[in-house]
């Protein structure tokens, strides 16, 4: 009976270890040298990190490909739009949000611009200081108005089902202990 007793505590202690182990996986898209350029110079031109991650999660779907001359152009108006914030000052997200109406205009043209090469609008609400890149479906892909995200896994429902199981077990081991005591 101890034997017995001996396996289940290990098959569930087995079961408990493979289920708080087991994490999701998801295969995400390519990146290509010419979107890989893309990134690149984003990163040259020190735009935050969160924004690049939009981009290259934009980059990744299956549906979207940037051909060499693509590349070519976002990378022009991406260096034309750096060029603008350069001369006017602009160092920091605070800066654009101090810059005059007509710098801000020539920058957001520019990145109209580049996100046109690929068939994304982008919308600019001067109040709130908000930009969305939209596709031509008028999905949003990217936003400046990121915000506070929760990242990472979730272990609630491993939690949850480890819970479960070790209650399952004490369980088992009480009604074991009872039965092996009925029978002496």
């Amino acid at each position: 009976m101890k034997k017995t007793v001996k396996k289940i505590i290990a098959v569930g202690v087995s079961s408990v270890m493979l289920l708080a182990m087991s994490v999701s996986a998801f295969a995400a898209g390519t990146i290509d040298a010419n979107e890989q350029a893309v990134l690149d110079q984003l990163n040259a031109k020190k735009v935050p990190a969160e924004y690049i991650t939009q981009a290259k999660n934009y980059f990744e779907k299956d549906d979207v490909s940037v051909s060499a001359d693509e590349a070519k152009a976002i990378i022009d108006n991406i260096d034309e739009a750096a060029a603008i914030a350069k001369e006017a000052g602009i160092k920091s997200a605070a800066d654009l949000s101090k810059a005059d109406a007509a710098t801000i205009e020539k920058i957001v043209a520019k990145v109209q611009a580049a996100a046109e090469v690929v068939d994304l609008s982008v919308s600019y609400d001067a109040k709130t200081g908000k930009a969305t890149v939209k596709d031509n479906a008028g999905k949003v892909v990217a936003t400046s108005d990121i915000g506070t995200k929760k990242t990472g896994a979730d272990s609630m429902s491993a939690v949850a089902v480890v819970s479960f199981l070790g209650l399952a077990v004490a369980a088992l081991a009480i009604v074991t202990r009872k039965h092996a005591k009925a029978k002496a």
